[in-house]
C-alpha cells in the first residue's frame, strides 16, 4: 500500500527521533584549535569519541564544524593559493567544482586526505569551498 506524501514525513520524522535517542554523550568530543595541534591525531580522537557516542556519519558531519576553531593557518594559506591559481587558469570559469577539489587536494598530506575525503563525500554536490572548510 502506497503512502501518501503525510504518511512518509511523519515516518521520516518517526526515523530521526529513533535515531536521536540511539546516539549517547557520555564521551566528550575534543576540540580542534588548529596551528600546532595535530589535525590527525584530533580527528582520531573525534572518531573514537563519536564512535563510543554511537554518532552516524550525517550527524558527525553535522557536528564537526562546531568541534572546530577555524583552519590552520598553513591551510588557509595554502586555500588562497589554491583559489588565486584556479582563477588565473580558469579565467572563462569552465572548470567544475570537482576540478577545483582536485587541484586544491592533489597537494595535501595523504594522512590529511584520507581523513577529511569521507567527510566531503556525504556533502551532496561538494563544492571547493566546502572541501576547503572541512580541510
Amino acid at each position: 500500500m502506497a503512502q501518501n506524501p503525510l504518511q512518509q514525513n511523519i515516518l521520516i520524522a518517526f526515523q530521526d527521533i529513533q535515531t536521536a535517542l540511539g546516539r549517547k554523550n557520555n564521551t566528550s568530543l575534543p576540540l580542534f584549535r588548529g596551528d600546532a595541534q595535530d589535525p590527525i591525531e584530533w580527528l582520531d580522537d573525534f572518531e573514537r569519541a563519536a564512535t563510543a557516542n554511537q554518532y552516524n556519519n550525517e550527524y558527525k558531519f553535522q557536528i564537526v564544524e562546531k568541534k572546530t576553531q577555524g583552519p590552520s593557518k598553513v591551510v588557509t594559506k595554502y586555500a588562497k593559493a589554491i583559489r588565486k591559481l584556479i582563477k588565473q587558469v580558469d579565467s572563462e570559469r569552465n572548470w567544475t567544482e570537482e576540478q577545483k577539489i582536485h587541484s586544491f587536494t592533489k597537494k595535501l598530506r595523504t594522512d590529511l586526505l584520507y581523513a577529511f575525503w569521507p567527510l566531503l563525500v556525504l556533502k551532496n554536490n561538494p563544492t571547493i569551498d566546502m572541501a576547503i572548510k572541512l580541510v
